[in-house]
């Protein structure tokens, strides 16, 4: 569609005037119920006039590469946001950990109870199952993946992992 190279499709093309690239940026910014009889409406223009654009300059099309592109830049900042989300987290739990093993190691055993030793083994024992499990279906969508004749994008990778991750987990999102 673009009539020079490296042009977007939903910028300006080299044959429109600016009244029809405004009726086009007018009927791309309308969204899923966009429609040229709006356009004329909203713009004081008839509808005659407004599929003639739409035809000559291919309006269905760019408003579709437009909202693939913006689809993309969400789905991009979701997975940056998930990444750091991520990061933020893996560093605080790292923290957490260093604290609890010096603690672990400033333990008097001989003033533990029965019971306390009970419940460290269950909760080191629970923290275990939960990683291991959730690592078992991290590989299992890492094969699932690339096992596909169209592999799925990584940030529905990621993202799927996060739900299956949330889905097991807790249930707080932690």
């Amino acid at each position: 569609m673009p009539n020079r190279p490296n042009e977007s499709a939903w910028e300006r093309q080299k044959s429109e005037s600016p009244q029809a690239y405004e009726a086009f940026v007018t009927y791309r910014d309308l969204g899923a119920g966009r429609s040229t009889a709006k356009v004329g409406r909203q713009l004081g223009k008839s509808a005659t006039l407004m599929e003639r654009w739409s035809s000559a300059h291919g309006w269905v099309e760019r408003a579709r590469q437009y909202d693939n592109y913006l689809d993309g830049e969400s789905r991009r900042e979701a997975v940056k946001r998930v990444k750091e989300m991520t990061g933020r987290q893996i560093k605080i739990a790292l923290q957490l950990q260093q604290k609890a093993i010096e603690a672990l190691g400033a333990l008097d055993l001989d003033a533990m109870s029965p019971k306390d030793i009970k419940e460290f083994i269950k909760t080191a024992t629970e923290l275990e199952r939960t990683n291991r499990r959730e690592e078992a279906q991290l590989d299992k969508a890492i094969v699932e993946t690339t096992n596909k004749e169209a592999p799925a994008s990584l940030a529905n990778t990621i993202m799927d992992a996060y739900s299956r991750r949330m889905k097991g987990g807790n249930g707080n999102g932690d």
